[in-house]
């Protein structure tokens, strides 16, 4: 295999000889066979052209190829920089919708709850409800029962008076001395038993 230096030494012959072929048309294409300056000043040009390549290919190289290198290595960087970051906010991204759907799992097990909770918290009202409406009723029974005692004593109360006063208006008229006499000897004898 032939090396670099080789192979771009051969390129630059190459190139010097093509531009001279190049050259020597244009040269044999003149109609004037005694102008040879114009002829001169293009073979002049590529001859200090090729130099010109030569000494650049020749000293420039590693200069150009290590510039050339640190580009390639500034931009590969920033590529890698640029990537990384992408991953970074890929992974962001993915934190977020994860973040996201827990979230929702989380609203929805906390609506679950609260749904459970009230519907305890309702049954208990509910049961607290039937404790006070049955102590309610026993309370009323009570009261009404007795109003009712009470009722009846006073009717009870009500007919010993009335009939008190009318034993009282018609019994002195319908006792007689003798039946005074009976009462008080009843009297004395329950008295004297005692």
């Amino acid at each position: 295999m032939i090396g670099r230096s080789k192979r771009l030494g051969l390129v630059t012959l190459l190139f010097s000889g093509l531009m001279i072929h190049l050259l020597a048309f244009s040269a044999w294409a003149g109609e004037e066979g005694g102008n040879w300056r114009g002829t001169y000043d293009e073979v002049m040009l590529w001859v200090n052209f090729a130099i010109l390549v030569f000494v650049v290919v020749k000293f420039g190289k590693e200069p150009i190829m290590n510039f050339l290198r640190s580009q390639k290595d500034e931009l590969s960087l920033e590529i890698k920089e640029i990537e990384d970051e992408k991953k970074a906010v890929e992974l962001k991204i993915q934190e977020t919708h994860k973040a996201l759907a827990d979230s929702d799992a989380h609203f929805a097990d906390l609506k679950e709850r609260i749904i459970n909770q009230g519907e305890r918290k309702r049954q208990e009202i509910i049961k607290e409800a039937e404790q006070q409406s049955i102590m309610m009723m026993d309370i009323a029974k009570q009261k009404i029962g007795s109003r009712i005692i009470n009722a009846k004593r006073s009717f009870r109360d009500e007919l010993i008076d009335s009939a008190f006063d009318m034993a009282e208006k018609q019994l002195p008229q319908q006792v007689t001395e003798e039946d005074n006499q009976k009462m008080v000897d009843l009297y004395l004898a329950n008295a004297s038993s005692k």
